[in-house]
């Protein structure tokens, strides 16, 4: 004898099953939390390595980043906070998000003075450079 879990909406799935566009099952619309990858530039300059995140909707309560070990981690969470009842809809995309993204930070980062900061849905976080590992310029001097 096997267990099956009875699912009672699934019961009337065919009966409201007038047209090919909603033929997904409607508790799997707002039941799974979908994981984005948020799409990075990364770029460099003398004393910096900038990493632009697009994170829409979201706000700074919304992101956690560390570092360890040489590894940046950005996560991600937001809630959906609309108060409208799921039998509503026909389709719902607009649910949770969630994320996490790693990167493996060069030994030329300065991790203790990391900094980050969100502006309109872009995420930029500001990797330093060593002092040691910057350019430095030698001045040629003559013996004239």
């Amino acid at each position: 004898m096997s267990l099956v879990t009875w699912q009672p909406e699934e019961a009337l799935d065919n009966f409201f099953d007038t047209d090919r566009f909603f033929n997904a099952k409607p508790d799997r619309w707002w039941a799974k939390l979908e994981a984005i990858t948020p799409k990075v530039n990364v770029t460099e300059n003398e004393n910096f390595f900038h990493l632009e995140a697009a994170t829409p909707g979201m706000q700074d309560k919304d992101i956690n980043i560390k570092v360890h070990n040489d590894i940046l981690t950005i996560k991600g969470h937001k809630e959906d906070e609309s108060n409208i009842k799921k039998e509503n809809y026909h389709i719902r995309e607009f649910s949770s998000q969630n994320f996490e993204r790693s990167f493996k930070l060069s030994d030329r980062i300065d991790t203790d003075k990391v900094t980050a900061k969100i502006d309109n849905g872009v995420l930029r976080i500001d990797l330093p450079k060593h002092e040691q590992t910057k350019p430095q310029k030698i001045e040629v001097q003559s013996n004239s």
